[in-house]
């Protein structure tokens, strides 16, 4: 944090009364949800009463508590949180915070504190980050009557599971998991990825048509146990 911001944080916390709430809260208030995609932008209503002007509109980050951006009528405020740093605004007139380049750390909770005349209102928002992950790329390597599919997807969010589709449908006896080890991440964008595997057992004789899914996203259909 830079000698700067420290001390507009510190100014800050003299000008605004940033209110932590317990966990009881949280769980007793309404908590309106709102969804935004990862490089997008969202909306956030702090306000459905567009008919009366607020002295002053601040958003907060719940935990941990960060100021990101504010309005207020008669008094200077600092600059958004570094993080938010032109990736925010707030319209005080429609109760609201724009918040675009949306990433994946910009989910959680959010707090809005609105300041009439003569009362004063809060809102809760939960904001849910999602990215779409790319189109599966199915792998098959057959041996001796026995292939290995593999499933691989990447650049999603949150972590999702590959779904498989066999058709026919196969007893569970003929096919079986071999690879469920958790998700790799990329260390910049955050962004998750995926690889499953299944041996299926073509014993059966029966040709099979399988493909796979993360999140919403399918793959080609491929066909194993061929002749």
């Amino acid at each position: 944090m830079t000698a700067d911001y420290g001390m507009c944080a510190r100014r800050l916390l003299r000008c605004v009364t940033l209110f932590l709430l317990s966990i009881q809260f949280i769980q007793s208030e309404e908590v309106t949800m709102v969804i935004g995609e990862v490089g997008g932008a969202v909306t956030l209503p702090c306000t459905t009463d567009v008919q009366r002007l607020p002295i002053h509109l601040y958003v907060q980050r719940y935990d941990p508590a960060e100021f990101i951006n504010g309005y207020h009528k008669t008094r200077d405020l600092p600059p958004p949180h570094p993080e938010y740093a032109n990736r925010t605004q707030v319209d005080h007139t429609q109760g609201t915070m724009k918040l675009w380049s949306i990433r994946p750390s910009d989910e959680g909770l959010y707090l809005c504190h609105i300041g009439y005349p003569t009362t004063n209102d809060e809102k809760i928002i939960h904001l849910n980050v999602t990215a779409n992950y790319s189109i599966p790329d199915v792998t098959v390597a057959c041996d001796n009557g026995i292939c290995l599919v593999t499933c691989s997807s990447d650049n999603g969010y949150p972590p999702r599971d590959v779904e498989w589709s066999l058709n026919p449908p196969l007893n569970q006896s003929h096919w079986r998991v071999v690879n469920s080890s958790g998700w790799g991440r990329d260390p910049v964008s955050m962004l998750f990825s995926v690889v499953r595997s299944i041996s299926v057992n073509c014993s059966s004789g029966l040709r099979l048509n399988l493909s796979c899914a993360v999140g919403g996203a399918l793959s080609q259909e491929h066909t194993v146990c061929e002749d």
